[in-house]
């Protein structure tokens, strides 16, 4: 972006200039940016400059990277020592996003793949993050989305959510129980970052008809100190993996 390789802001001919781009249209662009918070104006000078949003959009890219690169031995003990997928995942606009997948050779295949979203209110992952936020930030989140039955088991309203989330935080991870996949069985916790606050969740996922109460217990003491130990090492200050 031109304006990231200045020292100074540029006004509207200074970047319809370098853009090479009528001067309405470089304006119209600019304002949408402006609106967005990605470009700040200067109504005493008529310039731009960059955001806080741009800045914030590049923090979280290199959160994710950094994210990614420390997780993936974690994902990776967690399958060795269960033999079941493991996952990686950040919330985006009230979904989950998965960042990471590991399979062990005789896991189960899911549909979800790197990249991909899914509601987070039927998902562990999505659950574990929602469990970690405050319930403020979760009635923003789930203001106006429409709560589909994707299988028999899904939570289909608001109450419910909120009472699940109640029960996830007493017991310290999530778990989905053919929520979203009938067939699957899943269990996740969230991560945090050195400002104490919860960026991404790691699951463990598998078939349900494998998972018995007391393999579930077995992995969620596995996973738990997985998502502790990597919490501590991207700076987390606390205990607890929620802090409610």
């Amino acid at each position: 972006m031109i304006l990231s390789k200045q020292n100074e802001p540029l006004s509207v001919s200074q970047l319809s200039r370098e853009l090479n781009a009528p001067k309405s249209s470089t304006f119209e662009i600019l304002s949408t940016m402006v609106d967005r918070g990605f470009l700040e104006f200067d109504e005493n000078v008529k310039t731009y400059k960059p955001g806080i949003k741009l800045f914030e959009v590049g923090a979280s890219y290199l959160n994710n990277t950094d994210l990614t690169k420390e997780a993936r031995p974690f994902l990776e003990s967690l399958v060795k020592k269960t033999g079941e997928t493991a996952f990686l995942a950040t919330e985006s606009n009230g979904d989950i996003v998965y960042l990471d997948k590991v399979e062990a050779p005789s896991s189960i295949r899911t549909t979800a793949t790197l990249g991909t979203r899914n509601p987070m209110y039927v998902t562990g992952l999505g659950k574990a993050l929602l469990a970690a936020y405050s319930d403020e930030k979760v009635s923003e989140l789930m203001a106006n989305r429409e709560f589909i039955q994707v299988t028999s088991n899904s939570i289909t309203d608001f109450p419910s959510l909120m009472k699940n989330l109640r029960q996830i935080r007493q017991r310290g991870y999530s778990i989905d129980n053919r929520e979203n996949e009938e067939d699957v069985f899943c269990i996740a916790a969230p991560i945090w970052d050195f400002s104490n606050q919860p960026i991404a969740a790691m699951s463990i996922a598998g078939l349900v008809t494998r998972m018995s109460e007391e393999k579930a217990q077995e992995y969620a003491v596995y996973l738990t100190e997985a998502a502790m130990s990597l919490s501590k090492r991207l700076g987390y200050k606390k205990d607890q993996l929620f802090i409610h």
